[in-house]
């Protein structure tokens, strides 16, 4: 008994399994995990070590090439990349994209754990971080207010939001950035500290011995253990001065004998730390400045926990902060300064819109086709329910709801009504054909008769799309699941069409005719001409097949021609309304100074009609955890977010035109005289997470850095000149300008100094040391010591740093050491532990194909020294790599395709005449792109690919209904002739439906600015 004869037979059956499947449905689409992209596992580990104060030289030799050395044989390994700057080193492992990171970060640290007693010690332990760009936070708010300094608007973020907003089901992490903190700061008195005989390292360790708590054990009595606890941690702040650091014995200080009235006195007095120094409790050095729209404010970013769902933490948050809100004083606002869940809704919500639409619309061509309203009905009916059963599977494969994978979906329904069209046409039909043998009949041998065709074309689609899971790269990562969602799509939609839509044939009876047959009359009469002209062109072709075919093919060449010459760029370019500015100034400039710049580039980007706010973040606070630390801005960077607002006429690319026009390229240059300008445009949704944008990537390798910067500097003066290139920049730091200090170690020997006292000193003098904390209501506050500002503000007074000798003597530094001023890398970058530099470069106006070729063109007439090398990487790279995996998958597809239609047909050759027609659809898809203006990309890639699938389908449905007509010893041509005219109208209606369903979806997108999918 066949599918269609089971469903027809037992419709209660039928019926329970399909309410079965909507409940299950139901459940899993509110138990599917909600995001913006698909989860992207990118095979990148990050090594991080902190080594607090040392230099990029000593990071460089002392940690980054003993990890590299350790860690570039491990299996799997691309490339290394290493980065050592002041006080941290980070290390880059790049693997393959069908590495398990889980068992690579598993072999990482097996080798790194080999090689930690050969770090230094007062290195941090080293940190591997799993490297995802598009981890991006799912709430941003800002907090501001005009009557509170950013001391208290930072803390009431910490006491209020923090704390709140991390107690939310679902939430990882809520990071505080701005503002201001507090700090209990030792001044030390360099003059009193001499006098005292006190050494400025014995002040901070008396710090850190006092304040502390500590456990003494237990001591048993009777029934009962009583534990023993030291406690001497500060309660109050007065505490602080009153710690001794010095105990001095005044019987034998030398003018004891002398003063006959002090024998009388305690033998023993205490020095105090009050003595020496002023404690003050006051704000630390600010590091970072945030605004917004101009006003100081704090910003907290919220991370989710993996797997969760991002809508439902965002309105859990949302509910959490109009609680608060009630709570907070007045003068406090907060602004919501980014919303994931925004960008979510209108995804999942114009899917969704576009869905019902198309199926209105679809409804509306299968009612001019069929001229039944029943019979239409059904056929979009089934759509819902194969949705649903969809998000089933989805939740079963732990497929996330995301714009690629909904996309999928919408590709799948955009195709499942091609079963039902195929299956519903035929029934009827068989019922026009045999109308005495009844409707049940009709359907049962309806359906049978399409079984092994549709059957067919349906694993063709499976066979299309299945080989996109093995595409590696980006491409593939990102578009895993939607050909995951497609397959699932066209099995489920099969099995419905075999089972439920004969049987509600069945049930809802015979076609009947309808109320609004004249004006459905009325709209056929175009899809009534192409019938008839189509009738009337088939048997002409046929006669002068010879002429046609190489006309067709003229058409085909041409269309090859024009194909090629058009651009190629990785990824869709989207106007996501945002783009960042990004302001570096000299390395070393002090962040006061880095303000003052980046407020007259932020009030220029204020006075935009475009811009609706304008985020601004200049320095970075020191934050202690490793991904603070990676991310840290330097004193010397600002970042400017700039959001358009909605309706903004211009593109976002010719807002950035107008602002490097005014700052590059008129005389406000020199407001911003000497900071460098950069803009990050999010063209690409799957871009935002790199350091830069720029698609045009110059690598550049050799042995010495002067010979690399002196290329870099070639290369930069000679692809400027290009039409089209701006926002030439490279990859070198700065030099860092440092004061040396090299010790004479004999001289410090004789007075008993070492290094590391030496090195201790100067740096608790200079950059101050936090020797311990102050605890307060739950919080820590640094108890920071340094040197007052008179002391230390000027080089000169440095070599008058007293150091205090084991010989109870008192020296000043410049009695054994030297100083040299100049300048040290502040960065040090190696790639596969060779010394590179890259010089990046946008485009405007021009396509990206031409400007690379012209670029290359330059590149070759460049005269390279030996062991030196300048190549184009970047995009370029990216897209050759993609496409070449892409052209690997449709390799499989065509070789899949044609081991399913060999099975079908039972033939070795009649699958090539389908897939010989499958290549002229490009007649087609290069008149849209060319009317569209669109460049080729992988998802113009991946069209073209769901296009040959259709393509193929249509060609088994005709090619297997000739079949059968020659079976019954029908003539070959006649054959042909009368399956064009029968199959012509399902080839139409399945043709018209897809097209009216995507083109929903390419009309919103239209409307929406490219933002959506």
């Amino acid at each position: 008994m066949s599918l269609p004869e089971i469903s027809i037979r037992r419709p209660i059956t039928t019926l329970m399994v399909y309410v079965g499947v909507v409940l299950f449905g139901l459940i899993s689409l509110g138990l599917l995990s909600q995001e913006l992209f698909p989860p992207i596992t990118y095979p990148q580990l990050s090594i991080v070590t902190p080594y607090e104060n040392a230099a990029p030289e000593e990071i460089e030799t002392l940690i980054t090439k003993p990890i590299e050395e350790a860690v570039s044989g491990i299996s799997g390994l691309r490339k290394v990349t290493s980065t050592s700057r002041e006080g941290l080193s980070l290390v880059v492992t790049e693997f393959g994209w069908n590495q398990n990171m889980d068992f690579a970060s598993l072999g990482v640290r097996e080798k790194i754990d080999l090689i930690k007693d050969r770090l230094p010690r007062d290195a941090a332990e080293p940190v591997v971080i799993k490297y995802n760009p598009f981890e991006l936070p799912v709430l941003s708010l800002s907090l501001s207010s005009s009557e509170r300094t950013p001391v208290q608007i930072r803390e009431l973020a910490r006491k209020w939001f923090k704390d709140e907003l991390e107690k939310v089901h679902g939430v990882a992490s809520a990071v505080i950035s701005g503002g201001a903190e507090e700090e209990i700061r030792v001044d030390v008195d360099q003059a009193k500290l001499r006098a005292a005989g006190v050494s400025i390292v014995e002040v901070s360790d008396a710090i850190a011995a006092a304040n502390l708590n500590y456990p003494g054990g237990t001591i048993k009595e009777s029934f009962y253990e009583y534990l023993v606890r030291t406690l001497g941690e500060f309660k109050h702040i007065d505490e602080v001065g009153q710690v001794p650091i010095k105990r001095e014995n005044l019987k034998e200080s030398p003018g004891a004998l002398a003063n006959p009235e002090m024998a009388d006195e305690p033998s023993n007095r205490l020095i105090y730390l009050k003595d020496v120094a002023d404690v003050s409790r006051t704000v630390k050095e600010r590091t970072s400045f945030s605004r917004l729209n101009g006003r100081d404010s704090v910003t907290i970013t919220v991370q989710k926990q993996a797997q969760s769902n991002t809508i439902q933490i965002v309105d859990s948050i949302k509910k959490k902060l109009k609680e608060l809100k009630e709570q907070l004083p007045k003068d406090i606002h907060v602004d919501i300064v980014y919303d994931q869940s925004g960008f979510i809704r209108d995804a999942l919500g114009g899917v969704r819109d576009a869905a019902v639409q198309g199926g209105f619309l679809a409804f509306f061509i299968l009612l001019i086709f069929l001229k039944d309203f029943k019979s239409s009905a059904l056929v979009v009916t089934i759509t819902p329910i194969t949705v649903l059963a969809t998000f089933t599977l989805m939740y079963f494969m732990r497929i996330s709801l995301n714009v690629i994978s909904l996309g999928g979906v919408a590709l799948g329904v955009g195709m499942l009504l091609d079963n039902a069209v195929v299956v519903m046409e035929n029934v009827y039909r068989r019922l026009r054909d045999e109308p005495e043998k009844g409707l049940e009949h009709a359907a049962t041998v309806g359906a049978e008769e399409v079984f092994g065709a549709l059957v067919a074309s349906t694993l063709t689609t499976v066979a299309v799309f299945l080989p996109i899971v093995f595409v590696t790269g980006i491409a593939g990562q990102i578009f895993k699941e939607l050909a995951w969602v497609v397959v699932v799509t066209q099995i489920v939609s099969a099995v419905i069409a075999f089972t439920l839509l004969p049987m509600l044939i069945v049930k809802a009876g015979s076609a009947s005719s309808t109320l609004f047959k004249g004006f459905l009359e009325v709209c056929a009469m175009p899809i009534i001409f192409i019938e008839t002209s189509y009738n009337k062109i088939l048997p002409a072709f046929l006669k002068r097949k010879k002429t046609y075919l190489a006309l067709t093919l003229v058409f085909f060449a041409v269309s090859l021609f024009i194909l090629n010459s058009f651009d190629r760029v990785l990824l869709p370019k989207v106007d996501q309304g945002q783009f960042m500015v990004k302001v570096d100034l000299p390395v070393g400039t002090r962040v006061e100074f880095s303000d003052k710049i980046a407020r007259r580039v932020e009030s220029f980007l204020q006075k935009l009609p475009e811009a609706e706010r304008v985020s601004t973040v200049v320095g970075s606070s020191k934050g202690e955890s490793t991904k603070e630390v990676l991310e840290r801005l330097g004193s010397h960077q600002a970042q400017i977010v700039v959001t358009l607002k909605e309706d903004h006429k211009r593109s976002t690319d010719e807002v950035v035109q107008e602002v490097r026009k005014h700052f590059e390229l008129s005389q406000a240059r020199g407001q911003i005289r000497p900071a460098r300008l950069g803009y990050v445009l999010y063209e690409s949704v799957f871009g935002s997470g790199g350091e830069t944008d720029a698609p045009i990537v110059i690598e550049i390798k050799g042995p010495k850095l002067d010979g690399l910067k002196a290329l870099a500097a070639e290369t930069q003066g000679k692809i400027t000149s290009v039409p089209g290139v701006y926002g030439v920049a490279n990859s070198i730091a700065e030099p860092f300008p440092e004061t040396k200090i090299i010790i004479d170690k004999d001289r410090a020997g004789s007075y008993r100094l070492s290094v590391v006292s030496i090195a201790q000193a100067a740096n608790i003098a200079m950059k101050g040391i936090t020797a311990s904390k102050f605890k307060e209501e739950g919080r820590e506050i640094d108890i920071r010591v340094q040197l007052k500002e008179k002391d230390r503000n000027q080089l000169t007074k440095l070599a008058s740093l007293v150091i205090h000798s084991p010989l109870d003597l008192e020296v000043p530094l410049a009695d054994f050491v030297r100083f040299e001023r100049g300048k040290g890398p502040s960065e040090i970058k190696r790639v596969s532990q060779e010394r590179t530099v890259q010089v990046f470069a946008k485009v405007y106006g021009r396509e990206l194909k031409e400007v690379v070729q012209d670029i290359q063109a330059v590149l070759d007439r460049m005269a390279v020294s030996k062991g030196y090398s300048v190549k184009v990487a970047g995009e370029s790279e990216e897209i050759r790599q993609s496409f070449a995996s892409l052209q690997f998958a449709f390799l499989l597809a065509i070789i899949l395709v044609y081991m399913v239609m060999a099975a079908q047909f039972e033939s070795l050759w009649q699958p090539f005449i389908v897939m010989f027609c499958v290549p002229l659809s490009l007649i087609g898809v290069t008149l849209a792109l060319w009317v569209t203006n669109t460049p080729i990309s992988v998802v113009v890639i991946l069209g073209v690919i769901l296009l040959g699938g259709i393509a193929v389908n249509n060609g088994i449905i005709l090619i297997d209904f000739i079949n059968q007509r020659r079976a019954e010893g029908v003539p070959a041509q006649e054959a042909a002739i009368e399956s064009g005219r029968i199959r012509i109208r399902p080839i139409l209606m399945t043709a018209f439906s897809s097209v009216i369903g995507l083109f929903v979806h390419f009309q919103r997108r239209r409307i929406d600015g490219g933002a959506k999918f």
